[in-house]
């Protein structure tokens, strides 16, 4: 239709008494032992310590820990330059496979702190804006570091080395675990974070009248319909109010993303996913033309404000039939998205059938985007409340029920959405019953419950179907604010 084809270890051993050689041993093993200490800035311990400067200097170590090549080269008595491991005195085998093992999660570490992405976030990272992942990964920096104190404590004895290792592999592998977190993580935010970015720059160049190709908008489209294929959660993506352009990209992401779960559901529009997705990118392309005081407004539109607003549809439709001839098919969408099936929309009044049935279905997804968005005059709301409330703007006849009724399928709490439960334990949506026959089951997902009533986080997340249970459901959703206090320092993906 539109566009293109798409196509604890013990130091010391066990033992009674020992003689004279046996103590002038230990003690000059003690005395290299602390030695080697000394060399290295201590981690915790000893009176007078404060833990909030222990985090502080873990902190100031994840943005270039050149000290972790030089403390390895010490526990594993490798010289600068050379590859293999001979240890101190005679290591195990395993010990020196635990060595390895440790060497790689440094590099691993190393990936993520020089990481260009990894270093944006930690520079705008402050107390008043703190970034989940930023803290994230420097507490995993300082748990490297201590254990990396543990290893360098490996005793002489291969049979105390064989105790010593079963502490020191647990620890390397939950340090493998948070790495991995963190690297997922990072994925995921410099993916989120880039097509926003190259969304806001197509629209720029929309806007300066430059050539753009649709098919830049089409590529974007088609890896947004593949990931609601693929189950992906759907993100309710955010940015600042200024620039203009950014923030637009954002709340358009967001409505592409709910359009891509919604057409293939239309019987009209499931051959034609990629191009009604395409159509949510492009469709608030007019709000460049929008004063940044006005968008940025930290309060509700005055009558001036909604006058300065209202023309983006129209100007929008302009200038895509200007610059992108492909898209002239679409514009006549583009331009009615904010109709109202009562007439009381913009810019022209349309009612019932003269509004096109991709702006219905895009008026739908703009409604509920930004609901369940935060706006510089308002939190999100509630996924539920978001909605329940765009249920009701159809059922007053306001926009399109059939339209509307798609929403369902992304039932009151999406897939990725956090929640309180009725008990006050803290979950994640992790499936969904969705369907017409049972709309109740679509307020009875299934969850991993991720901390306790107090907010203490579990070891492992227990799953449940809440359909299925006798008791208790969903209470609400955590704003970000409360994700971040719950579930930061073990969750920074949920975050």
């Amino acid at each position: 239709m539109i566009l293109i084809d798409t196509p604890p270890h013990r130091r010391f051993g066990p033992g009674g008494t020992t003689d004279m050689s046996d103590t002038k041993s230990l003690l000059t093993r003690i005395t290299a032992f602390r030695e080697r200490l000394e060399k290295t800035p201590p981690l915790v311990g000893g009176p007078g310590i404060d833990p909030s400067a222990v985090v502080e200097r873990a902190a100031r170590h994840a943005l270039g820990p050149s000290w972790v090549s030089s403390a390895l080269r010490q526990i594993a008595g490798v010289k600068a330059g050379d590859v293999a491991i001979t240890g101190p005195g005679q290591l195990i085998g395993r010990a020196k496979r635990l060595l390895e093992s440790a060497r790689e999660l440094v590099a691993k570490q190393r990936e993520i702190t020089d990481d260009v992405f990894f270093v944006r976030l930690a520079s705008a990272h402050t107390p008043a804006d703190p970034d989940p992942l930023v803290d994230y990964h420097r507490f995993t920096v300082a748990a490297t570091e201590s254990t990396l104190r543990v290893a360098m404590a490996l005793p002489e004895s291969a049979e105390q080395q064989l105790r010593s290792c079963d502490g020191l592999e647990a620890m390397l592998a939950a340090i493998r675990d948070r790495l991995a977190i963190s690297a997922r993580t990072l994925e995921l935010r410099r993916r989120e974070w880039g097509r926003v970015e190259r969304l806001a720059r197509l629209l720029c160049d929309l806007q300066a009248r430059r050539l753009v190709a649709a098919e830049s908008f089409v590529t974007i489209a088609e890896e947004l319909v593949a990931e609601a294929r693929q189950g992906v959660p759907l993100r309710f993506v955010s940015a600042p109010a200024e620039p203009v352009a950014r923030f637009v990209a954002a709340h358009s992401l967001t409505v592409a993303q709910v359009v891509a779960r919604m057409a293939p559901h239309d019987f009209e529009w499931t051959s034609q996913q990629v191009p009604a997705v395409a159509a949510a990118l492009m469709m608030d392309v007019g709000m460049l033309n929008v004063p940044a005081k006005v968008v940025a407004k930290p309060m509700a539109f005055d009558d001036a404000d909604r006058r300065a607003v209202e023309t983006h549809a129209t100007a929008g439709a302009a200038l895509l039939r200007e610059v992108m001839p492909e898209a002239i098919p679409i514009a006549t969408a583009i331009a009615a998205h904010h109709e109202r099936l009562d007439g009381t929309g913009y810019p022209v009044g349309l009612k019932g059938d003269e509004i096109p049935s991709l702006a219905r279905m895009l008026a739908v997804a703009d409604v509920y985007a930004g609901m369940g968005s935060d706006r510089p005059h308002r939190p999100a709301h509630d996924t539920r409340a978001a909605l329940t409330d765009t249920l009701l703007e159809a059922e007053t006849g306001r926009l399109d029920s059939d339209m509307a009724e798609l929403l369902v399928r992304l039932s009151f709490h999406p897939v990725g959405t956090v929640v309180e439960l009725t008990d006050g334990r803290t979950a994640v949506v992790v499936s969904t019953h969705t369907g017409r026959v049972n709309v109740r089951a679509t307020t009875r997902p299934v969850v991993a419950v991720l901390a306790d009533a107090a907010g203490q986080l579990l070891p492992k997340p227990e799953f449940i179907d809440l359909a299925g249970a006798e008791y208790g459901g969903v209470v609400r959703a955590l704003t970000t604010a409360e994700r971040k206090q719950v579930l930061a320092a073990a969750h920074p993906d949920l975050c």
